[in-house]
């Protein structure tokens, strides 16, 4: 990998650096080369500091190869392992007192064996205009307001301009705060040149400045939309009575020139110790240090059942005590009902909500299943239309039919020769709406539910598609399935892709002058427009009409830190009915909900909060590697190969942006652009077809002899997903098991015959419903009656089975009818093939009779499928209508 972003360059000339200066005679023009580039760099991050890369100059120019070595040395180490993080209380000491000399084997022993633990370390950005004449006095003052009594230590980073900052918390993940001064320029041409190459992409996305507001304003309202999670300060020359209230709203705090350090100092712990603070974690570990005594339910609360039982003590040995002692089913004592929130509970669903973007946030305990379920009975009534992906979840299909709803399936793209599903295209919603608005039917759809990420990591533009579906229905309640993607909000290669910082975005947008004053205008012309086809192109919502209703439902534990079915709800709803929600919650969750679920959903907030960005920049790195390497390997091509977005989303041309930049990341940002799908970077899939096994085989054997987990696979592909979780040790050992396998593959075909390429299995494409399950019949997308036909088919006088088998086939091709009665989920894919009331078809019947997989929800391996009688269905004998848009067929 040549560059992945800024810090991947910097260690990699690190790393360049010690091999130089370990060498013999020393390469003089390499060294310094590598040097002047490194010190352009070191300006954004705090360590190891200007002194010492003053020093390793000074050392080069005096041929002092011992010292630079050592030096060079001693902060390669410090860098790679991220000691220099967790170093003793010293305010703002010189770390070129401790790296400029020889580290013994025993202080490295002590450094590593820490009486206390370690406080948590990060950085400040302070933005002024004259950085070097001032950062002296900033870090003497600062450090006077330390002490050894605060819960984090930090130290700063001074930057002269504003593309400088932009670059800086893009490239550090250290930064946790930014201080802004007054008269900060915009750009230099040294700033210009780096952040063009690295960063650019990525800040693009932001809204455009706003000309009359200040640089640090439109600095501040950049970052906040770039990393969102961070504390914003100003210190402001004007006084109090002088500063417009608009330029404060920026900030989390204003300070003024006249002595503003200890209340600085105060204000940044203070904004990381908000972060930090887990008010049920913390509310629970109090708890459970309290003597109590149980006259309640639980009796495994405390260990009570099982520390002195000889047959179930090892339950205790497994687990340990805390768990214990954390266990009960009191909602007192500093507790909180997660059905009646108002203290511990209610503070953290507040500080999820800050975290992640909502308005709202509320924690589930049993997972994004029922998380689907609380949204759909919130907001959904019998009898309202629902656009819902065909590829979603099963547990949205059943939310529908449990509330009623009458749903319109939105097929997704096939991908016939990898036996994966995509996305639902954009110009497909709109066909749909419009047919409903046609028939006088737009009223009665209430909400849309896409999946974002899909499993195999296809990402919507969903700023795009929400702008474009409320231009046609602006008060549509959209609800996406974001179970996959809850880690992708801290990262801002992700921020239009995802539905929270979607719609911060939409809202800006909408409420902006600009906009306004364009939408007259566009409006003004769309409706002189008569021809038909002006609502195929790009379409703009009435800003006066809007009504952002989004609910997001996330699996955290999948991507986050949490323990399994840890979910949470993100709201921003502007007609949010709470009591209807509420209800809608306390329906669906358990009267004994596990607290340690609540707890760990708490910490997951805290350390995304704090943490979340460096994490998905890593994972984003990882995944990066792993396939550049891949590919690379000429062991490895001729059995496996990932695929790419061309290969998963063939019908879109991506723009080849990679020369334009320095790095992937930033070409990777470029390549995305406004583009309608694109594929998650952390999702990697790779096509097995070549080593003649199907996925499900090469699941066992990467389970069964490595000890390699993974979730999902089609008949060719198995697919990898690179979480938080993931190391460079997990990458290796991926990579060292591939090529073991690439080598038995390759000594085995000397042995064998080659193997046969089966021919592609043709997905099925169409859902077809049977007429007495639906409600409108005219139309080219008629809702359906799910519910109707679920409660029939419970009625075992109505239902019969049908077999898998060429006979039936074969019956089918002749043009027998026959309609599910149940729900058929196999996995893979995963998601619904079959529904109640909808016709099996012989594409159906060919999709089952091919796939390999052991697992079919719905399917009775005796009986076969579940389907209505004919004597049921022949009440009412009208034509079938078809639920798929022609421009798909």
């Amino acid at each position: 990998m040549d560059c992945f972003d800024l810090q991947h360059r910097r260690d990699a000339l690190w790393l360049a650096l010690q091999k130089a200066a370990a060498q013999t005679p020393l390469a003089h023009d390499a060294l310094a080369h590598i040097l002047q580039e490194l010190m352009q760099l070191e300006r954004f991050w705090t360590y190891p500091g200007r002194g010492v890369m003053l020093q390793l100059a000074h050392y080069l120019e005096a041929q002092r190869p011992s010292q630079l070595a050592q030096l060079v040395s001693n902060c390669y180490a410090q860098l790679h392992s991220g000691r220099y993080r967790q170093q003793p209380f010293r305010p703002f000491q010189t770390n070129l007192e401790l790296l400029d000399k020889p580290v013994l084997l025993e202080r490295r022993q002590l450094d590593a064996i820490s009486i206390n633990p370690a406080k948590p370390y990060f950085e400040v950005l302070i933005v002024h205009p004259l950085p070097d004449e001032y950062e002296m006095l900033y870090r003497q003052q600062l450090a006077a307001c330390k002490t050894a009594h605060d819960e984090f230590f930090y130290d700063i980073v001074l930057l002269g301009c504003a593309t400088d900052a932009l670059t800086a918390i893009l490239a550090n993940t250290n930064i946790q705060a930014c201080v802004y001064l007054n008269h900060v320029p915009p750009a230099t041409l040294q700033a210009d040149a780096l952040f063009g190459a690295y960063c650019q992409p990525l800040v693009a996305t932001t809204p455009p400045l706003q000309i009359q507001d200040s640089v640090e304003v439109n600095l501040c309202r950049t970052i906040r939309h770039l990393r969102p999670e961070l504390d914003h300060y100003l210190i402001s020359e004007q006084s109090a009575p002088e500063l417009p209230l608009y330029v404060r709203q920026h900030f989390d705090r204003v300070l003024f020139h006249i002595e503003p350090f200890q209340d600085l100092h105060a204000a940044i712990l203070n904004g990381v110790r908000n972060r930090f603070s887990t008010p049920f974690f913390d509310a629970l570990r109090a708890y459970s240090r309290q003597p109590k005594g149980v006259f309640h339910a639980l009796p495994l609360s405390r260990g009570a059942s099982v520390k002195n039982s000889p047959w179930a003590h090892d339950m205790l040995d497994f687990y340990g005590g805390n768990i214990f002692l954390a266990e009960t089913s009191s909602t007192q004592g500093g507790l909180d009902s997660l059905l009646d929130p108002t203290g511990a509970i209610r503070q953290a669903h507040i500080k999820a909500a800050e975290t992640f973007g909502a308005d709202h946030s509320y924690f589930v305990t049993n997972g994004t299943s029922t998380s689907n379920k609380i949204v759909f009975h919130a907001n959904v009534k019998p009898g309202d239309i629902v656009l819902i992906s065909a590829d979603c979840h099963k547990s949205i299909p059943y939310s529908v039919m449990l509330a009623g709803a009458y749903p319109i399936f939105l097929e997704t793209y096939p991908l016939l020769e990898h036996d994966l599903y995509g996305g639902v295209a954009l110009q497909q919603i709109k066909a749909v709406m419009l047919d409903l608005k046609e028939r006088g039917l737009l009223a009665q759809l209430r909400q849309i539910t896409l999946t974002n990420s899909t499993f195999d990591g296809l990402l919507y533009h969903s700023e795009k598609y929400m702008m474009e579906i409320l231009a046609i229905k602006p008060d549509i309640i959209f609800h996406w399935d974001e179970a996959w993607s809850a880690f992708a909000g801290f990262h801002p290669l992700y921020h239009s892709r995802m539905a929270m910082s979607a719609t911060q975005k939409i809202r800006q947008r909408l409420q902006s002058i600009e906009y306004q004053q364009f939408y007259t205008q566009w409006s003004a012309t769309f409706l002189a427009n008569e021809d038909a086809s002006k609502w195929q192109q790009v379409l703009y919502p009435d800003p006066a009409q809007v009504r952002l209703r989004v609910y997001v439902t996330q699996s955290t534990h999948k991507t986050l830190t949490a323990f399994r079915q840890g979910s949470m709800i993100h709201v921003t709803d502007d007609l949010f009915d709470s009591g209807a929600f509420l209800e809608a919650f306390r329906m669906h969750t358990s009267t004994s909900p596990n607290y340690q679920i609540i707890a760990s959903l708490d910490i997951g907030r805290r350390q995304a909060a704090l943490e979340g960005f460096q994490q998905v920049r890593e994972t984003l790195f990882l995944a990066s590697q792993l396939r550049q390497r891949i590919a690379a390997s000429a062991e490895l091509q001729p059995w496996f190969h990932v695929l790419t977005d061309a290969d998963m989303i063939p019908m879109q041309q991506s723009l080849d942006a990679s020369s334009m930049q320095a790095c992937e990341l930033a070409a990777l940002s470029a390549r995305w652009g406004a583009a309608d799908f694109v594929i998650d970077p952390t999702r990697v899939t790779l096509n097995v077809r070549n080593t003649g096994l199907d996925g499900s085989s090469v699941r066992q054997l990467l389970m069964t002899r490595y000890d390699i987990q993974v979730n999902k696979t089609s008949r060719h592909t198995v697919l990898f997903l690179i979480n938080i979780g993931a190391t460079q040790a997990t990458i290796d050992y991926l990579l060292q098991v591939l090529h073991e396998m690439a080598s038995k593959f390759q000594h085995e075909r000397r042995n064998r015959l080659p193997v046969a390429q089966d021919v592609a299995l043709a997905l099925p494409e169409q859902r077809l419903f049977h007429p007495r399950f639906l409600p409108y019949h005219k139309g080219n997308h008629a809702p359906c009656d799910i519910r109707s036909a679920y409660f029939a088919g419970t009625d075992a006088t109505q239902v019969c089975y049908l077999p898998l088998s060429s006979d039936t086939l074969e019956q089918v091709r002749a043009g027998r009818q026959w309609v599910s009665a149940s729900f058929v989920t196999p996995y893979p894919p995963g998601f619904p093939v079959i529904v109640p009331g909808q016709i099996i078809t012989p594409e159906i019947l060919d999709f089952f009779r091919h796939i390999k997989v052991k697992e079919i929800h719905g399917y009775h391996a005796e009986l076969g499928f579940k389907v209505f009688t004919d004597a049921y269905l022949a009440n009412r004998p009208l034509p079938v209508v078809r639920l798929f848009p022609d421009f798909l067929r």
